[in-house]
């Protein structure tokens, strides 16, 4: 796996960028590749994000319009592959069903009452703290966001290469390879892209809130470990999913909270 193969691999997997064929006819998929160039999907998300807060202040927009954008950009660039995770979860979570019947929910396609809700709670609570953020706030927010998504999905892929999986089958077991041992390729370059968004997180986020962003996503890491094995005996795309909404919501929070001190 070099460098190439996991940029293409991730943005074909987790974007709706759209890559070229030629391209990824010649990648190797092996070793994790997808996960290896995960987090960069997070940056090029956040600089999107950033370039939509810095264009809707200079316009002067109302922050509801502002706020509205920043809300459903993410969406525009992964392809709500993520917010699909969060309700899969929420309606499997909340079914009280036996382990095996909550896995069978995972991969129904049809989202159920409980993942409507999660949804909608979901994007009010995204769209509250952008829009009671105000204009300037919030630029000075998104400019450590490139770091902060990047980061959130470090974490999300080290737990798909580390964490047990729920399924012999799969996106979790196929990207973390065929055994429980993670593709070392895949797991040095996740762990060495945390290190530095970490870094970069601390250094632009707005009031010195980086620390305590990186503690809100240890927070909801160490949640998502004990809800996953709980409720499904380990991991799975969906659950991916479902931690890495929740894991940027908390982050977002904190910078936000955290800038207006």
């Amino acid at each position: 796996m070099n460098a190439k193969d996991a940029v293409i691999a991730a943005f074909a997997t987790f974007s709706r960028i759209r890559v070229p064929a030629r391209l990824l006819d010649a990648v190797d998929w092996r070793d994790g590749a997808a996960l290896a160039g995960f987090p960069l999907v997070g940056v090029v998300e956040g600089l999107a994000m950033l370039a939509w807060t810095l264009a809707a202040s200079w316009l002067c927009l109302p922050a509801a319009i502002a706020a509205a954008v920043f809300t459903c950009l993410p969406v525009l660039v992964n392809g709500g592959i993520h917010l699909d995770g969060l309700c899969d979860v929420a309606d499997a979570a909340c079914s009280h069903a036996d382990r095996d019947r909550k896995l069978q929910i995972l991969k129904d396609p049809r989202a159920g009452a409980f993942g409507v809700m999660a949804l909608a709670c979901y994007l009010l609570l995204f769209y509250s703290l952008a829009a009671g953020a105000g204009p300037m706030q919030l630029v000075r927010t998104s400019i450590a966001l490139p770091a902060a998504l990047a980061f959130s999905r470090c974490l999300s892929g080290l737990a798909v290469l580390r964490w047990p999986k729920a399924r012999p089958d799969g996106m979790a077991r196929a990207m973390a390879g065929e055994d429980d041992n993670p593709p070392r390729p895949a797991f040095r370059a996740l762990a060495g892209q945390a290190v530095l968004s970490g870094v970069a997180l601390v250094a632009l986020a707005p009031a010195a809130s980086g620390p305590f962003a990186i503690a809100a996503a240890a927070a909801v890491l160490a949640w998502y470990h004990r809800f996953a094995l709980r409720e499904f005996g380990g991991v799975t795309g969906d659950t991916a999913g479902w931690f890495l909404q929740w894991c940027e919501l908390a982050m977002l929070a904190v910078l936000i909270l955290g800038g207006m001190r």
